[in-house]
């Protein structure tokens, strides 16, 4: 029977990334190795129905695929140890747990004043880009505090900002250290207050030229990116919002800039001359002002009336349920249920929007439990946990050369970091990321990332021996299934450790040796286990 298209595609690029990855293998071999893209999940459609508790690796495996960017032998360990409840409730207060900023020295980017960033722009070129990308991915790999990070990660495409967009440069650096990075686990209230403020979305989203004084017109570009992604959102194909109450919340924002003058650090400013005195009604007048006629009042109480609107939006029933459904996809599946989505926002309702009650609610509940495996890593969040699955050395060199690499790499995957150009953030859903193309650039990545072993000193390298346990097991195909399980919490079939066995070379039933005393066979071990389906999911 003659192939799809598709078929042969899969084939196609199963056969280069074994090629790529030194084992030569092709054919028969490769297509039971690898399955084709056609065989990783796109995420399934019906909401997870609440089961059976997993079984207690399962269940840390499950935790620690969603909580963490990717799991380790060190996270499952650690979850079964202290108990679900006790890691998540550690998680969530960061208590007693080492961040990697230590590894920053020298980042001067991240501590800077946006004007001292400006200074930076004109004398030093891509430092912003190079410190900014590179402590991200550091503190993704290295921090122990994992689920903020992820948390980070989520709130930054949120509140998206294109930072190659006009003044961004400068700017986006203190946006992500002081407002995501900020109060990523704390109020959303506060959040979006941050965000409102911050010079870097007040650019992006035009709000900074915002003129409501009369004879001008207010921009409404932020008010409706406010109502639409960062509050109330569109659920279902539908809004609770009208264009009417765009206008008057740009209304009420006008005036939001920043001060640009000499000497400044280029910080939010109200600048009470461009402040629309109207009155507002907004959403049938559940919040509303009169009208600021006079110079004193618009100028004492018109940003107050912005800060009002800003932590009405926060607590409105609506934001919970679009923020409670934007967590849910995020951690739960692509299609979560009404009834989670449900319960998450009156949570959030009932914390006055502190996210932390809500994170531990989604995390312990029935449909958390039945979602495994339902869920796609997007680019970024697989070359994360390829690296820490691997035990990667990443040097901490913002300008060397493992900071570009992974730069061109997370680029080439199709998720460039702080790149996204428009507003809505990087999709979430599955059927974005699953695709031959995208899946062989991972296959590709993953080549290289198992043969990365040091020649270079300013590159990523792996050490695949430290991978290997104390004691090596009788058999090829038995280590391929310690190593699987172990370092990359996959579950490894014994047909699956066959087919990786054959493909490198070794007979499944002969000395664990053939892979351990062999660099060439043990790199296309691990670069199959990076290729693996399951390492697809989380």
């Amino acid at each position: 029977m003659a192939r799809s298209h598709h078929e042969e595609v899969g084939l196609s690029s199963r056969r280069k990334m074994l090629s790529l990855a030194g084992i030569g293998a092709v054919g028969a071999v490769a297509a039971a190795c690898v399955p084709p893209p056609s065989q990783v999940p796109p995420g399934n459609s019906t909401p997870p129905t609440p089961t059976q508790p997993l079984a207690p690796l399962a269940a840390a495996q499950h935790l620690a695929r969603r909580a963490t960017f990717g799991a380790t032998q060190g996270d499952v360990q650690r979850i079964r140890s202290m108990g679900t409840a006790a890691w998540l409730d550690q998680q969530l207060s960061r208590s007693g747990l080492v961040g990697a900023d230590n590894m920053l020295s020298g980042y001067v980017t991240l501590t800077n004043t946006n004007e001292q960033n400006y200074q930076v722009k004109k004398n030093e070129g891509d430092r912003i880009y190079d410190e900014l990308d590179h402590a991200t991915l550091i503190r993704a790999v290295y921090s122990q505090q994992q689920l903020y990070e992820v948390m980070c990660d989520f709130w930054t495409n949120h509140f998206n900002i294109w930072r190659r967009a006009d003044w961004l440069v400068h700017l986006k650096t203190r946006d992500n250290e002081s407002v995501i990075r900020k109060y990523a686990l704390g109020k959303f209230s506060d959040l979006l207050m941050a965000s409102a403020k911050s010079p870097a979305m007040l650019v992006y989203l035009d709000n900074y030229q915002s003129r409501g004084e009369p004879g001008q017109q207010v921009n409404e570009n932020y008010g409706r990116e406010l109502l639409e992604l960062h509050t109330l959102g569109i659920i279902d194909g539908t809004h609770v919002y009208s264009e009417a109450d765009i206008v008057g919340v740009a209304k009420v924002l006008s005036g939001w800039g920043i001060s640009w003058d000499a000497g400044s650090l280029h910080d939010f400013r109200f600048n009470y001359w461009n402040h629309n005195r109207d009155a507002v009604s907004i959403l049938g007048g559940a919040w509303k002002r009169p009208a600021r006629p006079n110079w004193g009042d618009y100028n004492v109480n018109g940003l107050a009336d912005g800060e009002s609107l800003i932590r009405f939006l926060a607590r409105h029933q609506s934001t919970a349920r679009h923020l409670a459904t934007k967590l849910a996809r995020r951690f739960v599946s692509d299609f979560p249920s009404p009834a989670l989505v449900q319960r998450l926002a009156s949570v959030y309702l009932a914390n006055d929007t502190a996210i932390a009650p809500v994170l531990r609610e989604l995390f312990l509940s029935p449909e958390f439990n039945a979602s495994a495996n339902q869920k796609v890593k997007r680019p970024v969040d697989w070359m994360i946990s390829a690296l820490r699955s691997t035990g990667a050395t990443v040097p901490t060199a913002a300008s060397g050369k493992a900071a570009k690499d992974l730069r061109k790499i997370s680029a080439g995957l199709g998720q460039p970091l702080f790149e996204r150009v428009s507003p809505d953030g990087w999709p979430e859903a599955a059927r974005y990321w699953v695709g031959s193309d995208g899946l062989l650039k991972r296959w590709e990545y993953g080549a290289s990332l198992a043969r990365s072993t040091g020649e270079d000193a300013e590159k990523v390298k792996v050490n695949l021996t430290a991978l290997l346990p104390t004691q090596l097991p009788s058999s090829s195909a038995d280590l391929v299934t310690w190593l699987g399980t172990e370092r990359f919490q996959l579950p490894i079939t014994s047909g699956d450790a066959a087919a990786i066995c054959t493909a490198i070379g070794v007979t499944p039933t002969g000395a664990a040796g053939q892979i351990a005393s062999n660099a060439k066979q043990l790199q296309g071990c691990v670069a199959l286990l990076l290729a693996h389906p399951a390492f697809q999911r989380r």
